[in-house]
């Protein structure tokens, strides 16, 4: 993996750390006001809650290289070589066409219809665009999956014009402990809820 970027839009953060931020004073709040007892069972539900949202909002990304690109999503990372990508869209998501099959980035969703309207030509100078007068808006540069995709597109573009670049193999890892995490955390809050009652 040579020349690598991580694309994760800044709005993640801000969510994961608000989610983190409402579950500490839920949790707080119950310790504060209804005993130790309550609180148990709030730290129980805030914890799941927690890596929820982590997995979710905070872990999906995009990892572009020379080689090619790793979409992170919250069960799974697929890796795939530039040379397989048939084409990189950004309908509801950015996305990327491999063997006929769709692949969705998580990290990159896209507005909603209306966001096309909202567009200045002045934003899309100097972007390599095929046809700005049916730009859809998810290819926007002010939206977090029109700054994956143009991202995309230039890496693709550079691997094709350089031409000498072994493509990365295609690679699929599930995520098992954050899969583990979230169902370990929602086991717990269901036993401390029942010994609770």
């Amino acid at each position: 993996m040579r020349n690598r970027e991580i694309y994760r839009p800044t709005s993640a953060y801000f969510l994961v750390g608000t989610t983190y931020l409402f579950c500490a004073l839920y949790i707080g709040v119950n310790w504060w006001q209804e005993g130790w007892r309550t609180g148990v069972v709030a730290l129980a539900w805030g914890a799941f809650i927690c890596a929820l949202a982590f997995a979710i909002l905070g872990y999906p990304k995009i990892t572009l290289f020379d080689e090619g690109i790793s979409i992170t999503n919250p069960l799974r990372t697929i890796t795939v070589g530039w040379h397989e990508v048939e084409e990189i869209e950004a309908r509801y998501s950015m996305s990327i066409l491999v063997n006929g099959k769709t692949i969705h980035a998580w990290a990159a969703p896209a507005p909603g219809r209306y966001h096309g309207r909202t567009v200045h030509a002045s934003e899309i100078r100097g972007l390599n665009f095929r046809d700005t007068s049916q730009l859809r808006p998810g290819e926007s540069p002010r939206t977090e999956s029109g700054t994956a995709t143009q991202l995309a597109r230039i890496r693709l573009e550079h691997f094709r014009k350089v031409g000498n670049i072994v493509g990365a193999s295609q690679e699929i890892t599930t995520h098992k402990k954050i899969l583990a995490s979230i169902a370990a955390t929602l086991f717990l809050s269901f036993i401390i809820t029942l010994m609770h009652l």
